[in-house]
């Protein structure tokens, strides 16, 4: 049961981290433009997707265990995003430009350095 809870509630954040990420309307870029935009940015180009990951990684090693499969490899994988989760959560470490949409890298901004948007 706890591994259906975890592949629906990974869906769910997957589905709702995308939308934001995508931010093809000003509700879903809404995180790009509040206070506190280092702190927003964090979370939805790094952690949530990585939360949704290791939800995802959680119920398919919980289905692998039941089936017999090879179990591993998941594991492996599911310590490895657990990892990176915890290092962007608790260390200053900036979010890599790779992860951020086209959009919000070519944003124009104010000689302040505020989003215009």
């Amino acid at each position: 049961m706890i591994y259906l809870f975890m592949l629906l509630s990974g869906t769910a954040a997957a589905g709702f981290n995308t939308w934001q990420r995508r931010g093809r309307s000003s509700a879903a870029r809404r995180w790009a433009r509040g206070t506190h935009r280092d702190f927003a940015q964090r979370n939805v180009l790094v952690l949530w997707p990585l939360l949704a990951a290791a939800l995802l990684l959680g119920a398919a090693l919980g289905g692998l265990q039941r089936a017999g499969g090879p179990t591993t490899p998941v594991a492996l994988l599911l310590g490895l995003v657990l990892v990176a989760w915890v290092g962007f959560a608790a260390l200053p470490l900036p979010v890599p430009s790779a992860v951020q949409p086209r959009w919000y890298r070519d944003r124009p901004t104010s000689p302040d350095g505020r989003s215009r948007d």
